[in-house]
């Protein structure tokens, strides 16, 4: 819990120099976009890790590695570590950090609106 909330207020650093640098100007128009992006980024980044960790892409992985390799090179091919054990990172980080700032994005959103 205490790397989610670390990372909300790094990423919230980030999104401010994002609005003073590209909308040169702090709106709570250009926090949602900003936040958007931002927040968008990181939980697409950790369901990217999530999916890849699962083991989802090992048996394509495999499978065309057995496939295009050359008889003579196969030892090698098996040797080969598959994707889910290359990706091994802490998925929760990323999806706690991109929900919350989803989170604080959609209610500015709300605000904006109503």
């Amino acid at each position: 819990m205490k790397k989610v909330i670390r990372n909300f207020f790094i990423a919230h650093l980030v999104i401010v120099l994002i609005m003073l640098a590209y909308f040169k100007e702090l709106t709570l128009l250009s926090y949602i976009n900003s936040s958007f992006l931002i927040g968008g980024t990181i939980t697409f980044i950790g369901l990217v890790i999530f999916v890849f960790s699962t083991g989802f892409f090992d048996v394509f992985t495999v499978t065309m590695r057995k496939m295009l390799t050359p008889k003579r090179r196969m030892e090698d091919v098996m040797s080969m570590r598959t994707p889910s054990e290359i990706f091994s990172a802490p998925v929760s980080p990323f999806l706690g950090t991109g929900a919350l700032i989803l989170i604080v994005m959609g209610i500015g959103l709300v605000i904006y609106y109503f």
